[in-house]
């Protein structure tokens, strides 16, 4: 992982935010300079701190049962190709449906409650991980099954042995995307139907004209999916460091 981009990106953003100032010569309620976004901050710090918090939980509670739920999955498509063939039309069909649209059907059927905001971020996470845990599953060696089978290896000693270290890196990988996309679900169900929550002050910010406590909402969810997609890196080079080893040792 580059920190060098990470901390030109940092610099760079208040430099282009201050040029696009210049540049469209907008007033401060349309494109508000930095210093005063980041008073807003400051005084509301409590309030951006509360719906903050109420967010990351419920993309946590989201992002857990999407995990859970493809990874079981995954296992399945791997020892049950039935259960694939019966199942992938099913997954494609709601992979495409416009979460608009499910968001809706939710918060009709279970009304305005938590739930559906748990769902909207399984429904947007769930897929990434279900192709890559699938595919990782399924791209073990054939000699090395052969091996197990002749050894008498029983299903769970080839899985846990064989199956799922070859599966790993491609499920770090899926979290790149996956867990950066928790944080945006959770926001999109928040802004269609929640009481709190980010999601829920931009549209609060929105109907306010508060285009200063909007922007300091936008920086909150940038910096919230950024330190996500470094979190995952971070993980990943502490788990696999071993492979950076043997690569410099060749």
């Amino acid at each position: 992982m580059n920190k060098r981009m990470y901390l030109i990106m940092i610099i760079s953003i208040p430099l282009l935010w201050i040029a696009a100032i210049k540049i469209t010569n907008f007033p401060s309620f349309v494109i508000p300079p930095p210093e005063l976004v980041v008073d807003v901050l400051v005084k509301e710090s409590n309030i951006f701190f509360e719906h903050t918090t109420i967010t990351v939980t419920w993309a946590l509670m989201g992002y857990l049962a999407s995990n859970v739920l493809a990874i079981g999955m995954a296992i399945s498509f791997t020892y049950l190709p039935w259960f694939e063939s019966f199942a992938t039309p099913w997954t494609v069909l709601i992979k495409n449906v416009p979460f608009v649209a499910i968001a809706s059907i939710l918060v009709i059927t279970m009304g305005q409650t938590p739930l559906p905001r748990v769902i909207v971020v399984v429904l947007v996470t769930f897929f990434v991980i279900l192709a890559n845990v699938t595919k990782g599953l399924k791209s073990v060696d054939q000699v090395l099954l052969d091996r197990m089978e002749t050894l008498d290896a029983s299903k769970w000693q080839i899985f846990w042995n064989i199956r799922w270290p070859s599966a790993l890196p491609y499920y770090i990988a899926s979290h790149e995307i996956a867990f950066t996309g928790s944080v945006i679900g959770a926001i999109i169900a928040e802004w269609m139907f929640a009481k709190n929550g980010l999601g829920y002050l931009i549209v609060r910010s929105m109907s306010q004209y508060r285009a200063d406590r909007l922007y300091a909402v936008v920086l909150i969810s940038s910096a919230l999916s950024v330190g996500a997609y470094i979190l995952v890196k971070v993980i990943e080079s502490r788990m696999f460091k071993w492979k950076r080893e043997i690569s410099n040792g060749i």
